[in-house]
């Protein structure tokens, strides 16, 4: 069941669009579609509390139109590249968990404490080169 008072939750918002986005083959983290994604499903949600959010998630996000390129992608940004831009990349990591369990269908998120998230960035520090999608696959076994 969706909540229904308070604010729309970004970070579970930023999951839900990872896991989306895999399921529908897109690699791109499209920061402009967060907002109005939110939204739509937020409004849905405290119209029909016991609607599960993931398929109105689904069908909100394949009526808009996502980027296709973009600088926060799952299939090319590497750790060096997240490293040179962490403010702007900190949503980015949390929608690549997302990314990561829609595409392994995998029901445990890799970012479950402050430690295992340092764990992640720490690993990926070491492998500038690797992309982050692979080093977040390998923290999660």
């Amino acid at each position: 069941a969706a909540p229904v008072s308070g604010e729309p939750p970004l970070f579970e918002a930023l999951q839900l669009d990872g896991y989306a986005a895999a399921r529908a083959g897109a690699p791109v983290a499209d920061p402009a579609l967060m907002a109005p994604l939110i939204q739509e499903v937020y409004d849905t949600c405290q119209a029909a509390p016991t609607e599960k959010v993931l398929p109105l998630w689904e069908k909100a996000r394949k009526g808009r139109v996502v980027a296709d390129e973009g600088p926060w992608r799952a299939d090319k940004t590497t750790c060096k590249e997240y490293a040179a831009n962490e403010e702007d990349g900190s949503g980015f990591v949390i929608w690549l968990d997302g990314y990561q369990r829609g595409k392994s269908r995998e029901s445990g998120s890799v970012l479950k404490s402050n430690e295992s998230l340092d764990a992640f960035l720490d690993a990926c520090k070491r492998q500038p080169d690797a992309l982050m999608l692979d080093v977040l696959a390998r923290s999660a076994k």
